[in-house]
């Protein structure tokens, strides 16, 4: 690893990726990503069948020696290969795991659909709703802090099912395609110039 880390962390990117723009930087998060995934180091948490396999000890190496180096970080691979995968491995479906886990290392981005302007750290005031039609859910609502949710392609969204459920109970876990009719993305630009946050409206969202 530390050969490897010698070799392939890129010489001087913390001052080559200050004020680049937005294309530039998921270009460079997009290729490092790719590197790490190259040499079995992007998803070591990972089952084995999946792309990973390392035991605790062995990904505690990696990321020492990662860090040693000053490696970057995976600001946008991050809520794809932990949130989202973790949730997918634990109660995804097949289907869903074969869909996913593959684009996941071939780049798909992921972000949060969970905090809200009256419901951050609380979700269970979260008032966001899904209220089944047929065979789908019609989704209205505000989300708030959304990391990277400008350049995500899914959303792990959470959604009152039961309005007249009290506190977390009737919150349901939704898997969103950003891409759907109804989303709505909007950049929070900070002091420095930089929309790493966002806020996703949702306007009779289908899923």
């Amino acid at each position: 690893v530390r050969a490897w880390c010698r070799a392939h962390v890129p010489a001087g990117w913390r001052e080559a990726q200050t004020g680049v723009r937005e294309a530039d930087f998921v270009a460079f998060q997009q290729d490092w990503f790719q590197q790490l995934r190259g040499a079995g180091y992007a998803v070591p948490h990972w089952p084995a069948e999946w792309g990973g396999g390392m035991s605790v000890a062995q990904q505690v190496v990696l990321h020492q020696e990662l860090a040693a180096h000053d490696a970057p970080r995976l600001v946008l691979a991050f809520v794809s290969i932990h949130h989202a995968a973790s949730t997918l491995l634990a109660a995804g479906t097949d289907e869903q795991r074969r869909r996913h886990l593959p684009a996941i290392l071939d780049g798909e981005i992921w972000c949060q659909g969970f905090s809200e302007p009256e419901a951050g750290s609380d979700l269970a005031s979260l008032r966001t709703t899904a209220r089944r039609v047929g065979d789908r859910f019609l989704v209205n609502g505000q989300k708030l802090w959304a990391s990277g949710a400008r350049h995500a392609d899914w959303c792990l969204l959470l959604a009152r099912t039961d309005p007249g459920a009290p506190g977390s109970r009737g919150i349901s876990y939704f898997l969103l395609d950003m891409r759907s009719p109804g989303v709505d993305v909007r950049p929070i630009r900070n002091a420095l110039g930089d929309s790493h946050f966002c806020e996703v409206f949702l306007d009779d969202v289908e899923i």
